[in-house]
């Protein structure tokens, strides 16, 4: 019988904080090195340990995997310094108040600083993350909300709970939604099927449902809307959403308490970088926080890239790119679509979805192969193809790494 050859498998992730993982396979032993945009190796993890890379929060998850089977999840700082031991099966991600949410072994749930000290033990039942000093917790059927010192703020008598807004918390009790606010007196009673509670000291509405309609109340349950819509959806978490009524879509702002468009979108997306995007009568654009169009309505398909100012149009079967402002910074004239755009650098991309890089003065950076991915944009100068294996600058160089891999 024939020996199964084993595969040495190599990947990388995007630079963040200017520090990237290596992540390698060889002969069934996982191994992970953290590096510099130099190239230079800053710090190489034990063995099967799996790095998913530098967090927004200077911070790296990382997993222990034995016969392919996740072990625990730890926490390590930037520098690779251990922080907690693998007794977690879930870090979940973006520290909220100085806290991660933390699920361990067992499934029991708490919370841990960023120092990795865990502040509160992992008794709960479920959680979510900390706002206004407080968090909701589960403990067997009934959630409750906890503080800092672990201590019961609100006692575990709710079927749900929201988080605290602005001294509001959304409760669910015998079947019904209502509003209390930190010291478990009853703002809103309990009597709707559904509420969406994202509001600050400048928002005094909040959508609820009734039945299968919703509607609109006060922050003290008063109809100001009646409940004649028949969907609702959160575009962002500073209060705006989206109403639907006769099958088209409208945008209400829970700052402005009021709705800011009529009825006429045949779809609105999420709010990013302070504008939305709207479909009317069959042409995409973006619409700011005040429904100004960022340009006509004249691109049958259009795409912001997160975190940019680059939006990629479409029209006539033809590809281009303007800003969030709405000025034309190459017109609709290439053939293969804008997969990524970022650091004045594009990622393209053909039918067949093989990619390419071009700067934004349309100079070929690095040339289309057959199969040719890349993990993501540029990030910190750098950008990650897997098919070339390895990271590449904005004039398509490839870094050299100033160490020596297991597979070598």
């Amino acid at each position: 019988m024939a020996k199964t050859q084993q595969y040495d498998i190599i990947s990388y992730t995007k630079f963040n904080k200017n520090k990237a993982t290596i992540r390698e396979s060889n002969k069934g032993i996982y191994h992970c090195y953290l590096i510099n945009t130099k190239g230079e190796l800053l710090h190489k993890f034990e063995p099967n340990v799996w790095v998913n890379g530098v967090e927004d929060d200077n911070v790296i998850f990382a997993y222990k995997e034995i016969n392919n089977k996740c072990d625990g999840e730890a926490l390590f700082d930037s520098n690779g310094n251990q922080l907690t031991d693998f007794k977690y099966s879930t870090i979940y991600g973006g520290v909220e108040e100085g806290f991660f949410e933390v699920k361990n072994l067992e499934g029991k749930h708490g919370h841990i600083s960023l120092s990795g000290e865990e502040i509160i033990p992992c008794i709960y039942d479920d959680g979510q993350y900390f706002k206004e000093g407080i968090a909701p917790a589960k403990l067997g059927q009934k959630w409750g909300v906890i503080n800092y010192k672990n201590e019961t703020v609100i006692p575990f008598e709710y079927e749900d709970i929201g988080h605290c807004d602005n001294n509001r918390i959304e409760a669910k009790l015998n079947g019904k939604w209502g509003i209390i606010d930190k010291y478990n007196n009853k703002l809103v009673s309990f009597k709707f099927d559904e509420t969406w509670l994202y509001i600050n000291r400048d928002c005094n509405s909040i959508p609820a449902k009734l039945a299968d309609k919703w509607g609109i109340i006060d922050i003290y349950g008063e109809t100001l809307y009646e409940f004649i819509y028949d969907d609702c959806e959160s575009l962002d978490e500073r209060g705006w959403f989206k109403f639907k009524k006769d099958n088209k879509w409208a945008i209400y702002s829970c700052e402005q308490d009021k709705f800011i468009s009529d009825f006429i979108y045949e779809h609105i997306d999420y709010y990013s970088n302070g504008i939305s995007l709207v479909q009317l009568n069959g042409k995409y654009d973006y619409v700011d926080f005040y429904n100004n169009p960022i340009s006509d309505f004249q691109y049958d398909s259009i795409k912001h890239f997160y975190k940019t100012n680059l939006i990629a149009i479409y029209k006539d079967n033809k590809c281009g790119l303007m800003n969030t402002g709405g000025k034309i910074i190459i017109q609709p004239k290439y053939n293969d679509g804008i997969k990524f755009a970022n650091e004045n650098m594009l990622v393209m991309q053909d039918g067949d979805y093989n990619q390419y890089v071009m700067d934004i003065d349309g100079n070929i950076i690095i040339p289309k192969q057959k199969y040719q991915r890349f993990y993501g944009g540029y990030s910190c100068g750098y950008i990650v193809s897997q098919l070339k294996k390895g990271y590449y600058d904005k004039k398509g160089n490839k870094l050299e790494v100033n160490f020596k891999l297991c597979q070598d």
